[in-house]
């Protein structure tokens, strides 16, 4: 029985759900073709220009990385925008460019950047710190990039939804005041994962029932993690970090879901930011669940357009640079 009042179709994508994952590799394939299968949903996908590329990687880290680059259908001749390094989420073992091209495409068109999303590797075929150095070795070649790419890395965004805000926050931790990298200007996040830990009240409030589930996200984790000893890191969990890295942060927005095992962590994220004298902003929306901006199923539910609404305007809006 569902403790909280949910959007109609947040409600009915839990229906459906029903707390059916299976902790398996079986299960891991059923996830990953359930959610490209409703990805699939007929939703209004904004009109925006893009190249797939490949990005090469050392050996031990797979060689190669997609990568696509994303930018607004209307680019004018010799224009530059602001890039957004944006990591997808997906518990570590599924996401991919095609779960996640209506949410990319409209952070493009509407927020008038250029997006560069990377399909790093999955759980549990691949462990950690696998991703996460996919993604560094990424991040460190934008100003190769830019050299033939419409990218003004003076105004750097990070983004990410679920575990693609561990990732984006690790980047932004481990790289605060890098001379050889372009300083992250901003950095946005939707219902992310800051933290290796199963106990907070909303884990308990949601574990099951909500689509997202305790159960999942713990095995999740420990595919991801593999024989990683000390998770309490802040590279895998970011809400670990001092307060003196959290003062170091760019400007961040957080945006978490009502009925989300994972909200707790992000909120206390914020908190914690905050405290630390960092320049942060949390909205929690109600009535929805994990990842609702990312689902097609709830793109016009009141929460998705009014998050969405939220997002772009702050992505738009300059930012004084520390």
């Amino acid at each position: 029985m569902q403790l909280i009042s949910l959007e109609k179709e947040a409600k009915q994508i839990c229906k459906q759900h029903n707390n059916s994952f299976v902790p398996t590799t079986f299960g891991v394939k059923v996830v990953r073709e359930r959610f490209e299968l409703e990805q699939r949903a007929v939703v209004y996908l904004h009109d925006v220009r893009y190249q797939d590329v490949t990005v090469a990687v050392p050996t031990k880290l797979g060689g190669k990385v997609p990568v696509r680059i994303l930018y607004p259908k209307d680019l004018k001749e010799d224009e530059k925008l602001p890039v957004l390094f944006y990591v997808h989420g997906g518990q570590f073992i599924s996401g991919n460019v095609k779960t996640h091209d209506k949410l990319i495409r409209e952070l493009v068109s509407r927020a008038r950047v250029a997006a560069v999303f990377v399909s790093y590797s999955l759980a549990p075929e691949v462990k950690a710190p696998v991703q996460l150095n996919q993604l560094q070795v990424v991040f460190e070649k934008l100003p190769e990039l830019a050299k033939t790419y419409p990218f003004d890395l003076s105004r750097l965004l990070v983004g990410g939804d679920d575990v693609g805000g561990t990732f984006a926050l690790a980047l932004a931790l481990m790289h605060p005041n890098s001379i050889e990298l372009p300083r992250i200007y901003k950095m946005v996040l939707f219902c992310p994962v800051t933290n290796a830990n199963f106990d907070t009240n909303s884990y308990h409030q949601f574990a099951g029932g909500y689509d997202l589930t305790r159960e999942q996200m713990k095995w999740s984790w420990q595919q991801y993690l593999g024989q990683v000893q000390d998770k309490a890191t802040f590279l895998y969990s970011p809400l670990r970090a001092t307060f003196e890295q959290l003062r170091q942060l760019p400007e961040t927005l957080i945006i978490t879901a009502e009925a989300d095992v994972v909200r707790d962590e992000g909120e206390a994220f914020a908190r914690k930011m905050r405290d630390a004298g960092g320049n942060v902003s949390q909205i929690r929306f109600q009535g929805t669940i994990h990842d609702f901006v990312v689902k097609n199923a709830l793109d016009e539910t009141n929460a998705c357009r009014l998050a969405m609404n939220v997002a772009v305007g702050w992505i738009r809006r300059k930012a004084a640079l520390k």
